[in-house]
């Protein structure tokens, strides 16, 4: 069955919520990345320096000068405590992207003290792994929109 052009057009609203360092160009680069690899358009992105963000970690108690990781808050208009950090939050990302992406989610099999030690070593290092730290790309508008301010 095929789907017509405009059925293609509405895709579902975002649904998961992603709070990433937008003063980190690793971070940035991959929330950019994760907005072109996610076929369902599950995923919108806030900074965490933001009054969004703010007030949502307020809300699942997390004070801002504890939120030096990156954060996942699933179905986040509905679920109102469900937050997901380091590991977890990478792992639920990957389910949600697609071929060959999605493979990485087998990863939880791993133990989760093992992966979040993996995940501070690449987030102590992010600076040094990141291209262009001080560019700004801007998306196009379709992505664009999924960044909440």
């Amino acid at each position: 069955m095929q789907t017509s052009p405009s059925a293609a057009s509405q895709a579902p609203a975002a649904r998961h919520l992603i709070l990433y360092d937008g003063s980190c160009g690793f971070c940035r680069n991959a929330v950019h990345s994760v907005a072109r690899l996610d076929p369902a358009r599950a995923f919108q992105f806030a900074a965490l320096d933001s009054d969004l963000a703010g007030e949502l970690l307020a809300g699942r108690r997390i004070a801002p000068s504890e939120a030096g990781t990156m954060y996942v808050l699933p179905d986040w208009r509905r679920n109102g405590q469900s937050v997901l950090d380091r590991a977890a939050a990478v792992l639920f990302i990957a389910r949600g992207l697609a071929w060959p992406w999605k493979g990485f989610a087998a990863l939880g099999i791993l133990p989760r003290r093992f992966l979040d030690r993996c995940y501070d070593a690449v987030a102590h290092n992010r600076h040094r792994l990141a291209r262009d730290a001080n560019a700004c790309a801007m998306p196009d508008a379709a992505v664009r929109e999924r960044f909440l301010p």
